[in-house]
């Protein structure tokens, strides 16, 4: 899509977009392989992407994906964008069934990332993808990406072969996160194989939105399960304005609280110390990314306060000038503006 109108910088803030994409070239074959050659093995991917794959745009959008060099950063000032936090694009390293690939990858790209940053450490920050399919392994990369390259947060772009972060397995990786005190971005990606049918059978699988009523899900888990009474300052990043969850706060904490423990004797839920909508506010903040659209940002800066959303434009996916034309004719005072688009980021990602 074009970017080709040029926005200034504003002398106020900085433009900081926290959800922009980006992968390895080797990733994104394996992404365009697996689509193609074996469906069956990550279902919704290939819905999604199969289509796509086999045209030809597939190499040129790949190499927009892939890019961290003079066409990103022309993008970035073309739209006055300061910094970009790059992560892992869905599946990412997650689609991977061999366990010691999906961990040699992830160490691979994050290598990658980080020689890429160096040479824009101005203008690049990174989140380092993990393999949940292998905890012991995810949590030494936490450790090594933090620690030794210097990355501001982890992506975890959802479910991993239809597992989530809420089982007894992963909960190292959540550990790991809240000891560092860093950020676990949740990336969407399309429903489980289980799942995915009813959307497949339309294009529901992906952005329109399959994305959302997955990563939702998947926050609600967290949220249920008692995660956050067991890590109580883990912090979580939705993009796309929480996937659809701060419509529903209200409507998620009274009928958990009233029907589901009140009304119910089901094993399957169980008191928590707080409310979902404390856990929401407290554990959760969201981002801008393919929503930037003015009644729904200002929605959510009523409900959930101007400390926590920041700015995302999701590039290459969604268009970089568009969202920041919209951003700023939001009708927000300069100190809630600079929050939206700067300091928010900077404080949630140590930037």
């Amino acid at each position: 899509m074009s970017e080709k109108k040029i926005i200034n910088k504003s002398p106020i803030y900085k433009r900081i977009a926290v959800e922009e994409s980006w992968t390895i070239p080797e990733i994104f074959d394996d992404m365009r392989e697996i689509a193609l050659s074996n469906p069956k093995d990550e279902p919704g991917m290939a819905s999604l992407w199969a289509e796509v794959m086999r045209t030809k745009g597939a190499k040129s959008f790949g190499d927009v994906l892939c890019d961290t060099g003079v066409d990103r950063l022309t993008m970035m000032d073309n739209n006055g964008i300061d910094i970009q936090v790059l992560s892992m694009t869905a599946p990412g390293v997650q689609m991977y069934s061999d366990k010691v690939k999906a961990v040699t990858m992830s160490r691979i790209a994050n290598d990658r990332l980080y020689d890429a940053i160096k040479i824009n450490p101005d203008r690049f920050f990174g989140l380092a993808a993990v393999a949940p399919q292998v905890p012991i392994e995810a949590v030494k990369e936490i450790d090594r990406a933090i620690n030794q390259l210097g990355y501001k947060g982890v992506i975890i772009n959802s479910h991993t072969k239809g597992e989530y972060l809420d089982e007894e397995k992963f909960w190292p990786i959540l550990e790991a996160i809240e000891a560092l005190n860093i950020p676990l971005y949740l990336h969407p990606r399309t429903p489980a194989g289980s799942m995915i049918e009813p959307y497949a059978k339309y294009p529901l699988e992906g952005a329109i939105f399959g994305f959302s009523a997955e990563a939702s899900l998947h926050a609600m888990r967290l949220m249920i399960s008692g995660i956050f009474d067991r890590f109580p300052k883990l912090k979580i990043v939705l993009g796309h304005l929480g996937e659809g969850l701060p419509f529903f706060m209200t409507r998620f904490n009274v009928q958990y609280d009233e029907f589901v423990l009140q009304r119910s004797e089901s094993p399957r839920a169980k008191p928590l110390q707080r409310s979902l909508k404390e856990y929401f506010l407290d554990n959760f903040v969201v981002s801008t990314s393919g929503m930037n659209w003015e009644n729904e940002i200002m929605y959510c800066q009523k409900v959930l306060g101007a400390d926590r959303i920041m700015f995302a434009a999701d590039h290459p996916f969604e268009s970089t000038t568009e969202a920041v034309t919209n951003v700023n004719k939001l009708p927000l005072s300069d100190k809630d503006m600079k929050k939206l688009y700067q300091t928010n980021a900077e404080r949630i990602f140590s930037l």
